[in-house]
């Protein structure tokens, strides 16, 4: 077993700096999970705190069922690749694979043995004489990844690995690295601030901000049910738009009012559970997606009707986003890319009100997430731990 678990884990810098807060986290074992969030919001250094390369500050962190605390990093088990490749420059690329397991005074049969599996795997075979500086950053990568590979560790650290490679690539390299997690079938915990990497990789993800875990969840349930304003605004691009406002009664049920003219019902079920809210003010939220041109929106069951201007129209082939102005509020919608749309024209729009959320305007808690904070995305037995509530 390759579990590795994090029980109240702090690391306080000189000064009283927190970098972070009370982690607490529990990845199974063979699980693919991805700590995700803004610059300096503490993932790399939980990841370097699991390595060994950080000391924590409090807490605790076992890996594989024994408490690593104060063992040294060479002897945890795990194997790290780097955003920089960190590659021997006068070594070549069977060198550079090579040189953790001679360190390790590894038989030269067995040496040559796992580099040669390894370079099969990751389809370098052909690159293994060369030196880094004749490869391309893909190519750099590759041996990074398979040094980590020969050394056939319980976990594998990742951080923020592909941040150096251009767009295509990196495309190219995600679904590289999702094959290759199917076929070690090892523990892989990855740091990336880039939220679609986040979401096509992890079985779970973990969302930090401010060196506190905001959310862990698989991506679906992040993106259909974000615990609060922050994990909403994280995922999904564009952004979720946020409405300023309050609940009332109309009457037919609970809606939501902004200063202008924006109305949106909200389902009966949910309006039901929010009644308690009404006259407070909140937020609403909705996804570009989920804002329609009429004809698109004509076979919703519940939806608003608004009208807004448009500001700014950005075609990308299959769609538009379109960026509108309404009153105090400026938003993002998503139409088809045949629907005529001009800057400075006032278009019709309509809200799918079974697809907003509603968070509470001082503490950002979505009152309309429907599961708890920390889920179980692969094992119904795997523990749910108490950990820093989000703010």
């Amino acid at each position: 077993m390759a579990d590795v678990e994090l029980k109240n884990v702090e690391k306080v810098y000189p000064g009283g700096v927190k970098a972070v807060c009370g982690a607490s986290l529990r990845i199974a074992d063979r699980e693919f999970v991805v700590l995700v969030g803004p610059s300096g919001c503490g993932k790399s250094t939980t990841l370097r705190m699991i390595a060994g390369l950080e000391e924590i500050s409090g807490g605790m962190i076992s890996i594989g069922g024994s408490i690593v605390n104060d063992v040294a990093p060479k002897d945890r088990d795990i194997a790290m690749v780097f955003q920089n490749y960190a590659l021997y420059p006068h070594m070549t690329c069977f060198e550079n694979m090579a040189f953790g397991l001679k360190l390790r005074n590894f038989p030269k049969d067995e040496i040559r043995r796992r580099v040669e599996d390894a370079a099969q795997i990751l389809g370098i075979h052909d690159l293994l004489q060369r030196k880094p500086k004749a490869l391309s950053g893909g190519q750099r990568q590759r041996v990074a990844v398979g040094r980590a590979i020969v050394r056939k560790p319980a976990v594998f650290l990742f951080d923020e690995p592909l941040s150096n490679l251009d767009a295509k690539l990196r495309v190219e390299m995600r679904v590289e690295l999702h094959k290759l997690h199917q076929r070690l079938a090892t523990t892989m915990i990855y740091v990336t601030h880039d939220q679609i990497e986040a979401m096509t990789l992890g079985d779970r993800i973990v969302i930090m901000d401010k060196g506190e875990i905001q959310q862990v969840a698989s991506p679906l349930s992040l993106y259909d049910e974000p615990y609060n304003q922050f994990v909403a605004s994280f995922i999904g691009t564009p952004a979720m738009n946020f409405l300023d406002g309050s609940l009332q009664n109309s009457g037919d049920g609970i809606v939501f009012r902004d200063a202008g003219s924006i109305q949106v019902p909200l389902p009966k079920e949910l309006g039901d559970k929010l009644s308690n809210h009404l006259g407070k003010p909140v937020l609403l939220g909705i996804r570009p997606e989920h804002i329609h041109d009429p004809a698109s929106g004509a076979s919703l069951k519940l939806g608003a009707k608004v009208q807004a201007k448009v500001e700014v129209v950005e075609s990308l082939g299959d769609l538009k986003v379109v960026y509108f102005v309404e009153g105090p509020h400026r938003f993002v919608g998503k139409v088809d890319a045949h629907v005529p749309v001009a800057t400075g024209q006032t278009m019709d729009l309509v809200f799918d009100a079974n697809k907003v959320h509603v968070f509470e305007k001082n503490t950002g808690r979505n009152l309309t997430c429907r599961v708890p904070q920390y889920e179980a995305a692969n094992e119904a037995s795997l523990p749910q731990p108490a950990v820093a509530a989000a703010k």
